[in-house]
């Protein structure tokens, strides 16, 4: 008895007889059959469990596209995992720096000998991986989001995936909640001292804040700056979740309003 796996099931061939054993699951079937050349038509085969040709060839599309957004998805998620790792690789880094280069003050206030030449040295090499791992989210980044890694670069792009948890996440949100990721907390206190009758101000940006075009900006200016960027982002966002496709004119469009607003 021959087995052969096709994406609607099972058929086993036992001397010319064939028998079709229908799968449970489709997706499952399709994932899991093999591609090789049959002895027999697919298709002819394939009217023993299914009433037509038309509906044989409209479950296939439906399956097929299915396994597909299951292989994205799949994909999405191992890239959005590895730059946000990537991330905090960079922020511990830059925590080493900070206590290495502390650590090489305080020495140098009583001697300056071969361990704070040692430091010295750690500190440097420190300072050529977070180069060497800036680059690589940046390159990751403009792979999984190309929009959104245009619009602010890697890094900042990064720290919002990681705010948001995923891109299909990040792809669902409003502009006006990307303009405040990472300003969370601020929002709450502020929104308590509200509802209590007490005077407070809300925050007009977060992690977007360390973009030039906003944090280069007079006060007065920078919220009106960020609502467009936000606004962008949020269109960049959905873009890259759904097709990958580099939209240039969003970075246009926030380079346009940045010097207008610069005037």
């Amino acid at each position: 008895m021959i087995e052969y796996k096709v994406w609607f099931g099972k058929i086993y061939k036992r001397n010319s007889e064939l028998e079709v054993i229908k799968s449970d699951d489709f997706v499952e079937s399709f994932i899991e059959s093999r591609c090789e050349k049959l002895p027999f038509s697919l298709k002819e085969i394939s009217l023993k469990i299914f009433p037509s040709e038309e509906e044989y060839y409209s479950e296939l599309r439906r399956t097929a596209i299915r396994v597909a957004e299951i292989e994205v998805e799949k994909e999405l998620k191992s890239s959005d995992r590895y730059i946000i790792s990537l991330l905090k690789a960079l922020d511990e880094i830059d925590l080493g720096i900070n206590l290495f280069s502390e650590k090489i003050r305080d020495l140098e206030e009583i001697r300056t000998d071969k361990t704070t030449e040692e430091f010295r040295r750690i500190v440097g090499e420190l300072k050529e991986l977070r180069k060497d791992i800036e680059r690589r989210i940046s390159s990751e980044a403009s792979k999984l989001m190309p929009n959104v890694t245009e619009l602010v670069g890697g890094v900042i792009a990064a720290r919002l995936l990681e705010r948001a948890g995923s891109l299909k996440r990040l792809a669902s949100m409003a502009g006006s909640t990307i303009q405040i990721l990472g300003a969370e907390k601020s929002l709450f206190k502020a929104m308590s001292r509200i509802k209590k009758g007490k005077k407070a101000k809300t925050p007009k940006h977060g992690i977007i804040f360390q973009h030039p075009y906003i944090r280069t900006l007079p006060k007065k200016l920078r919220g009106k700056m960020a609502r467009f960027l936000a606004s962008k982002l949020a269109i960049g966002a959905r873009v890259d979740y759904y097709s990958g496709e580099l939209k240039e004119d969003l970075a246009e469009a926030v380079r346009k309003k940045y010097e207008e607003l610069r005037g």
